[in-house]
């Protein structure tokens, strides 16, 4: 039954995991595949046609062998790079991480100052600033590429001196600067929310894409008719393309998952055509 066949999420590592903790607190009957493509970290610091590369193989076999209804793209990266490139190949809804939050942009911060914190593939593509302006958006956006975020939070230090360091390099341009809204334009960054809040000045509104990117999943589930209803026992199934144990130590730090089953899993060689547009 279409229904009962699972959402599947992507992203380089462990990032996409605060789009998976938003999408089961919204979808409490759904199940969910999660691939983390670790063995290509950090996409933000490869080309165009790798990510496309990453995007169209991860989607492919999440479609054709793990018979997902809809697929996540929980990177920005991905999202801005390879999404409207890569979506017509495929018979299933792909959403991204952008699109959903334009209309809550255009909404509450029309005409006004908006920064954007994302990996350097995405802030020299220009795609948030594209989409935005293409959509309406009227106000001033300012872009901070932030290099050495992923790496740091991949590594788990999620707080300490080393990050505080690099935030403030980062971010401290925003002190100078009047903006209303900051948005986290990589998944990574809601986990150092703590340490990115404490630089920015406080009347700054702080935009997590993940909760509108739940809105706009449940929006297509529902459109589709491939909403699970049932009580069935619910289920993630986690898959990353390296080091295994070192990502099941990472769910279980940040979703507070006991012991999580993770499979190795290598997409480099998967037949991208298989089943394509069947």
């Amino acid at each position: 039954m279409q229904a009962k066949k699972p959402i599947g999420i992507f992203d380089s590592g462990i990032g996409g995991l605060t789009v998976l903790r938003k999408l089961q607190h919204a979808l409490p009957h759904e199940h969910f595949v999660y691939f983390a493509d670790t063995a290509n970290l950090p996409y933000g610091e490869k080309t165009p046609e790798q990510i496309i590369s990453y995007a169209r193989q991860t989607i492919s076999w999440m479609q054709n062998v793990k018979g997902t209804k809809l697929v996540v793209a929980a990177c920005h990266t991905s999202s801005a790079t390879a999404i409207d490139i890569v979506s017509g190949e495929f018979n299933i809804p792909i959403v991204g991480t952008i699109y959903p939050m334009v209309e809550s942009l255009l909404a509450h911060y029309q005409n006004r100052c908006v920064g954007i914190i994302a990996t350097p593939t995405s802030v020299q593509s220009r795609m948030h600033e594209n989409i935005l302006k293409n959509a309406g958006f009227q106000g001033e956006i300012y872009s901070i590429s932030c290099p050495k975020f992923v790496p740091i939070i991949e590594s788990g230090r999620i707080s300490g001196p080393e990050l505080t360091r690099c935030a403030r390099e980062y971010l401290d341009i925003f002190n100078h600067k009047k903006m209303d809204a900051l948005i986290y334009g990589c998944t990574h960054y809601p986990w150092i929310s703590e340490t990115i809040q404490q630089i920015v000045p406080s009347e700054v509104d702080f935009l997590d894409p993940a909760e509108h990117i739940a809105s706009k999943v449940s929006q297509e589930l529902y459109k589709h008719k491939m909403l699970n209803t049932s009580w069935d026992k619910t289920s993630t199934q986690f898959f990353t393309s390296s080091n295994p144990e070192r990502f099941a130590s990472q769910i279980n730090l940040l979703l507070s998952i006991p012991n999580p089953v993770v499979k190795l899993t290598d997409l480099s060689h998967f037949d991208q055509q298989v089943a394509v547009n069947q």
